[in-house]
C-alpha cells in the first residue's frame, strides 16, 4: 500500500475509503467482537504500513557523479561464465568534485574472476561506472527497477579486477549466514561426488539445498511446462518431509516425564531451523518452517489447530520481519498453493473413493488421487497469478496425469537425498566408502530416472500452451466466479447459479470480444534491443514476425522473460521467426516510415530514411559519415560513453533527437 511515486496515492485514498466503510458496516451490525477484531487488524495493518515505508527510505538511490566507493559484500557471490554475482552495500562514495560522502545504498555487482571470490563480509574499494536499473526489454514485462527497489538496489556495476581492491574482511556481520554457508559448502561437496552428471548435480543442489548452480533452460523450462516447477526449489514439501521422518523416529521414543516431552519438541525444532539455515531461508521454507514449529507445538503441549489460521499467523510473521516480500511471486505463490489445498482439498478428495479387488492396487489409486486432488486445488488460487506472471500454463490433462508421478519421483529423490545429506558425512569421515558410493548411486539413478520420464513426457506431448492472455481486470471476475462457485455447492440456490453462469458468459464474452478487436484493427511493433542487437516485432492481427540476429534465437529465456509478455498481451496465436546477417545494412518500411539498420559505415544511403538505428561498434569508426543524415529518429543500440558523447558533439552542434535502446523499453510504432 505505499506507494511507489505521488501518482499512487490515489490506491492507497480509495482502500482506505474502503477501511472506513467496513467499519461503518460493522458499527452497523453492532457486533462488538467483530468490532475489536476490526480494531486490532486496522492496528496491524498501520504499523505494517509505518513499518514498510521505513524499510523503503532506508537506501538512498546514488548521484550521477560517482567515480569510486566502498562497498561491503552482503550476498553469497554466484558464479557466472566470466564473473562473480552478488549484492554490495555501498557506505561512502567519491564524487566528480573529490569529495568523499557517506550514504546507505545497494548495488548488484559483476566482479571479474581474476580479483578472486568475493565472500561474505569483505569491503571493497572499487572505481567503476554505476548504472541504473534497466527496465524491461519489451513492455509487460517484470518492471525491473521497481523490483530491485523494493530490496534497496538502485545500480549494478561491473567491477574489473584491476579497479577492484579488497581492503578488509569482517565475517563477524554474518556470523550466522556464514556458519550455515560454510555447511551447506561441505553437503554441496559430498553431494558433488555422488552426481557426476552435470544436470543432476545442478538440480540436486538446488533442490535439497538451496544452492547456486545454474540450471540449464531446458531442464527449468521442462520442469515449468509440466507443473513442476517448485520441485527445483527448496519449499515446504522439504521440510514437510523431513518432519515427517523425525517425527517417525521421535515416536518410538516414550514421553513419560515433562524432560523427554521438552526433548521431542527442541530436537526437530532444531533441525528443522537449521535445515532453514542451510538453505538460505528463502520465503517458502520459511513459511513451512513457521507453520511446523506451531504445529509441533500444538501438539506436543497439546493445544487446538486451525489451518487457515495457522497460514495467516505464519504470513503476518513473515510480512513484519520483510514486509517487502509481499511483492515476491514467490511468497504469493506459495501462500496461495498452500491456502488451496487447505480449503478444497479435503472436500474433492471425498468426491471419489477408489474401489478395486486387490487392496494393493486400491492403496495405490489412493494415493495418487491423493496427488492428484494435491495438484488441482494447489492450482485453484494461483492459476491466474502464473498467468499474470508466466504466460503459459500446461495442459491440464497433461498436468494431472504428470504432476502426481513427478512428484512420487521427486519425493523419492529427496528422500534419498535427505538420508545421503545426513549420513554422508559419517561415512565419509569414518571411511566407510562402500555404503557412501552405493547411496550416492541410488540418488544418481533416482535423479536419472525423474529427468527421464520428465523429458519424454515434455518432448511427446508438448504440454504447455504459451502466450495466454491475462489482464489484471480478470482477476475480479475469476475470484467472485470462484467464491459464487462455492456458495452454490453449499446453497444449492438457483439464484446464485444464475449469477454464476451470467458472470461467466460475460467475463468469457468480454474477453472473446477484446480478442476479436484485436484481430480487426491491431498492428503495432517495437523497437528494442538485446546485447547491443537490434530486435524488431511486428504484430498484424493476431500473427506476430520476430526479426533480429541469429544471437537472439539462441537464447530462449529472454525470448520468454521479454518477448512472451508482449506476444500475450496482444493475443498474438502464430509466431514468425526471421534472421537478419549482423554484418549486413537492412532497411524496411511500416507504416508509411523507412527504417534503416546500420551494423557498418557507409556514404550511401536509402533516401527518406525516418528512423535510424545505429550499431554502437560504429562509434569506433567516427562520426563524420553521419555528418550529412539527419532522420527524424536516430537510436543507438547501446549508450554511448561521455567520450563518445563530447566527439559526436563536434559534428552536430544541433543533434536531431537521438536515444539509446537499452536505457529504455522497446518503443512502439
Amino acid at each position: 500500500m505505499v506507494p511507489e511515486n505521488p501518482q499512487e496515492w490515489g490506491c492507497t485514498f480509495l482502500f482506505c475509503l474502503f477501511l472506513l466503510g467496513l467499519l461503518i458496516l460493522i458499527i452497523w451490525v453492532k457486533n462488538r467482537f467483530i468490532f475489536l477484531s476490526f480494531l486490532l487488524s486496522f492496528g496491524c495493518f498501520c504499523a505494517g504500513y509505518i513499518r514498510t515505508k521505513d524499510i523503503k527510505n532506508a537506501f538512498q538511490k546514488l548521484p550521477n557523479n560517482v567515480i569510486a566507493f566502498r562497498f561491503q559484500v552482503l550476498s553469497s557471490p554466484i558464479k557466472k561464465p566470466r564473473t562473480y554475482a552478488f549484492v554490495g552495500e555501498i557506505s561512502t562514495f567519491l564524487n566528480t568534485k573529490g569529495e568523499w560522502k557517506e550514504v546507505k545504498s545497494r548495488s548488484q555487482f559483476y566482479l571479474e574472476h581474476t580479483a578472486g571470490i568475493p565472500k561474505l563480509g569483505d569491503y571493497f574499494l572499487a572505481k567503476a561506472h554505476l548504472q541504473n536499473i534497466r527496465p524491461s526489454a519489451f513492455p509487460f514485462g517484470q518492471n525491473w527497477p521497481a523490483y530491485y527497489a523494493r530490496k534497496g538496489i538502485y545500480a549494478t556495476a561491473y567491477l574489473p579486477a584491476k579497479q577492484t581492491k579488497r581492503i578488509q574482511h569482517k565475517e563477524d556481520d554474518f556470523v550466522f549466514k556464514a556458519f550455515f554457508e560454510r555447511i551447506q559448502y561441505q553437503l554441496l561437496r559430498h553431494l558433488h561426488r555422488a552426481l557426476p552428471n552435470e544436470r543432476n548435480r545442478a538440480v540436486g543442489g538446488a533442490m535439497l539445498l538451496g544452492g547456486h548452480e545454474s540450471i540449464d533452460f531446458e531442464t527449468r523450462s521442462s520442469y515449468a511446462a509440466l507443473g513442476a516447477i517448485h520441485i527445483l526449489s527448496v519449499s515446504g514439501m522439504h521440510v514437510g518431509v523431513l518432519f515427517l521422518c523425525i517425527q517417525f523416529f521421535l515416536q518410538f521414543i516414550p514421553k513419560r516425564n515433562h524432560i523427554t516431552t521438552v526433548g521431542s519438541f527442541l530436537l526437530p525444532l532444531f533441525f528443522i531451523w537449521m535445515y532453514a539455515g542451510i538453505t538460505g531461508f528463502s520465503a517458502p521454507v520459511l513459511r513451512a518452517s513457521c507453520m511446523f514449529s506451531v504445529v509441533l507445538f500444538a501438539q506436543t503441549f497439546r493445544y487446538p489447530l486451525n489451518s487457515i489460521n495457522l497460514l495467516a499467523f505464519t504470513g503476518f510473521v513473515m510480512l513484519v520481519w520483510d514486509p517487502m516480500q509481499l511483492y515476491d511471486a514467490g511468497f504469493q505463490l506459495s501462500f496461495l498453493a498452500v491456502l488451496g489445498i487447505l480449503l478444497f482439498q479435503v472436500k474433492l478428495h471425498a468426491l471419489w473413493e477408489p474401489k478395486m479387488k486387490h487392496s494393493w492396487l486400491q492403496y495405490l489409486l489412493k494415493q495418487v488421487w491423493a496427488l492428484t486432488t494435491v495438484a488441482i486445488t494447489a492450482q485453484v488460487l494461483t492459476f491466474p497469478w502464473i498467468l499474470f506472471y508466466f504466460h503459459q500454463f500446461p495442459h491440464v490433462g497433461i498436468m494431472l496425469l504428470a504432476n502426481p508421478l513427478l512428484v512420487l519421483l521427486s519425493t523419492i529423490s529427496l528422500i534419498l537425498g535427505l538420508a545421503f545429506l545426513l549420513i554422508a558425512p559419517l561415512l565419509y569421515a569414518f571411511d566407510i566408502t562402500y555404503f557412501y558410493v552405493l547411496l550416492g548411486k541410488w540418488l544418481n539413478i533416482s535423479f536419472t530416472v525423474l529427468h527421464e520420464v520428465m523429458f519424454w513426457i515434455d518432448h511427446t506431448l508438448q504440454p504447455t500452451t504459451p502466450f495466454l492472455h491475462w489482464e489484471t481486470w480478470m482477476f475480479f471476475p475469476y475470484y467472485l466466479i470462484l467464491l459464487l462457485g462455492i456458495i452454490w455447492w453449499e446453497i444449492r440456490h438457483k439464484v446464485i447459479l444464475i449469477l454464476l453462469a451470467s458472470l461467466f458468459l460475460g467475463s468469457i464474452t468480454y474477453f472473446q470480444w477484446e480478442q476479436w478487436q484485436a484481430f480487426r484493427k491491431q498492428k503495432i511493433a517495437y523497437l528494442g534491443q538485446y546485447r547491443g542487437e537490434t530486435v524488431w516485432l511486428e504484430i498484424h492481427g493476431l500473427k506476430a514476425r520476430l526479426r533480429a540476429s541469429h544471437k537472439i534465437f539462441q537464447d530462449p529465456a529472454w525470448i520468454q522473460s521479454n518477448i512472451s509478455p508482449v506476444l500475450a498481451h496482444h493475443f498474438i496465436q502464430d509466431t514468425i521467426h526471421e534472421r537478419w546477417k549482423s554484418e549486413e545494412n537492412v532497411s524496411w518500411t511500416w507504416k508509411g516510415k523507412r527504417f534503416y539498420l546500420a551494423h557498418y559505415s557507409t556514404v550511401l544511403f536509402p533516401k527518406g530514411i525516418n528512423v535510424m538505428i545505429l550499431d554502437s561498434k560504429l562509434k569506433k569508426q567516427g562520426f563524420e559519415w553521419l555528418k550529412w543524415r539527419r532522420p527524424e529518429n536516430r537510436f543507438w543500440t547501446q549508450s554511448l560513453t561521455d567520450y563518445y558523447q563530447r566527439k559526436l558533439n563536434l559534428i552536430e552542434t544541433k543533434p536531431n533527437f537521438q536515444m539509446a535502446l537499452d536505457t529504455v523499453t522497446a518503443k512502439g510504432y
